[in-house]
C-alpha cells in the first residue's frame, strides 16, 4: 500500500488544473512585458496559485518592497533565465544571482517551475515533506522530524542556501516517482492524470501534505 492510495484525485486534478490556468496567465504576462502584473503573480500576490511559498509566509509584498522600484523587472529577468533553463539543477545558481532579498530556492523555485514546469520542479515545504515521506518509506513522524532541518531560522545564510540547494537536486527523483504513481493510482479511480510532470507532482505533494497536517 502506497501512502498516496487515500488521496482525493479528483481535488488532485482540480488543484493541478489551476495551476496550469496560472501558468498560462504567467507567459502571457511575462510575453506582454507586464511587469507589476507578472511580478504580482509570479509572487502569488494577485492569486496565491502562483505563488503558495509566497502566500502563505506573505513574502510577496516584502519581495517588492525591500528590493526597490526594480524589483518587478528584476523577477522578470529571473524568469527570463527560468523558461530558458534547460538543466534544472540550474536553478538555485540563478536565484542566488539574482540577489534578490527575501526570494530564496523555496519562492524561487516554485515560480521556476510555474513559468517552466517541464524541466524545473518546486523545492517547498511541501514537495520536501513528500520527498522525505519517501526517502522514510512513508513514515510520517520520521518525515515531519527531518523536515525540521529545513526551516532555518536565517534563510539568507550561507548554510541555508546548501541546505535547501542540495534539496532541490534530490527532489527530481522523488518529485518524478510521485508523478508516476499518481498517474496510476488516479487513472484507477477513473481521473485524467496531469500531462505536465511537476505541476502534476506538486499538486499531488501539495494533497498529501495537507493530508497530513491538517
Amino acid at each position: 500500500m502506497s501512502v498516496l492510495d487515500h488521496l482525493n484525485w479528483n481535488q488532485v486534478r482540480l488543484h493541478y488544473n489551476e495551476r496550469v490556468d496560472v501558468h498560462q496567465q504567467l507567459l502571457k504576462l511575462h510575453d506582454s512585458a507586464s511587469l507589476v502584473p507578472f511580478a504580482q503573480l509570479l509572487l502569488g500576490i494577485s492569486n496565491a496559485t502562483g505563488n503558495y511559498s509566497a502566500a502563505e509566509h506573505g513574502l510577496g509584498p516584502k519581495i517588492l518592497a525591500i528590493n526597490g522600484a526594480s524589483a518587478p523587472k528584476r523577477i522578470a529577468d529571473l524568469a527570463k533565465s527560468f523558461r530558458a533553463v534547460t538543466k534544472p539543477r540550474d536553478v538555485p545558481p540563478l536565484i542566488r544571482a539574482a540577489g534578490l532579498s527575501y526570494l530564496a530556492i523555496g519562492v524561487g523555485s516554485e515560480a521556476s517551475c510555474m513559468v517552466n514546469p517541464k524541466t524545473c520542479w518546486v523545492a517547498n515545504t511541501r514537495s520536501i515533506w513528500t520527498h522525505l515521506v519517501i526517502k522514510h518509506a512513508d513514515n510520517i513522524e520520521k518525515a515531519d522530524e527531518a523536515l525540521k532541518l529545513y526551516r532555518v531560522a536565517d534563510a539568507s545564510s550561507e548554510m541555508a542556501y546548501a541546505i535547501w540547494a542540495e534539496i532541490h537536486r534530490l527532489l527530481e527523483t522523488s518529485m518524478t516517482r510521485v508523478a508516476e504513481e499518481g498517474m496510476k493510482l488516479a487513472t484507477k479511480k477513473g481521473v485524467k492524470p496531469g500531462e505536465i510532470t511537476f505541476l502534476w507532482a506538486d499538486a499531488i505533494a501539495s494533497a498529501l501534505y495537507d493530508q497530513h497536517h491538517a
